[in-house]
């Protein structure tokens, strides 16, 4: 018996495969943007009330769909009350994310052309800042995929994320002194 997630994921996941058949990623990515925009509008993530509960301590990862030719995957991320990234990219993979429950915070930053300091310190700005609720949607494509989420409610918020293949690592920069410090940090799921 094939649940309402399974379903949900299922019809997702077609619209999916037609979407990625595009010329180059800024089409293929503003094609994904809209059949999220249009699935999650059309009645919010009808996923299973367990695939919708945070983790406890940080933010949840749970893989929903990977494409069996890599071409992507679906990822859904729990954020519970105060839960959010540090300053990250998708170590050279696109990305668009679209909120499916409650609402997030998405900061973008450019990164100065220093590209790093002699001290290992790298230098961003923010350059905006978006407040974004059920079936907003926003594209990230290198090397303009820095950001920041956020979810600064009491109540938890849920986003899905399409990736250009599996994303395995990412590239974090931590506040330190008067700059950012990098590390690649493995990604994994959280069940």
């Amino acid at each position: 018996m094939t649940t309402t997630s399974e379903q949900w994921i299922a019809k997702l996941a077609a619209k999916l495969d037609q979407a990625v058949q595009a010329a180059d990623d800024a089409e293929r990515c503003e094609r994904i943007k809209t059949v999220l925009s249009a699935h999650v509008g059309n009645g919010g993530c009808q996923l299973d009330a367990a695939l919708l509960k945070p983790v406890a301590g940080q933010y949840g990862r749970r893989l929903l769909h990977k494409d069996p030719a890599g071409v992507y995957s679906i990822v859904l991320m729990i954020w519970g009350p105060n839960q959010g990234t540090p300053l990250h990219d998708h170590s050279g993979m696109w990305c668009v994310e679209c909120v499916c429950a409650g609402g997030i915070t998405v900061e973008s930053y450019a990164r100065l052309p220093n590209r790093c300091s002699e001290s290992g310190l790298c230098d961003f700005e923010m350059v905006e800042s978006v407040e974004a609720g059920l079936g907003s949607a926003g594209v990230l494509i290198p090397p303009f995929d820095y950001h920041i989420i956020h979810n600064h409610s009491n109540t938890p918020a849920a986003t899905l994320h399409v990736y250009g293949g599996e994303i395995t690592t990412c590239n974090v920069f931590i506040p330190k002194d008067s700059g950012y410090q990098h590390e690649v940090r493995p990604l994994t799921y959280s069940d």
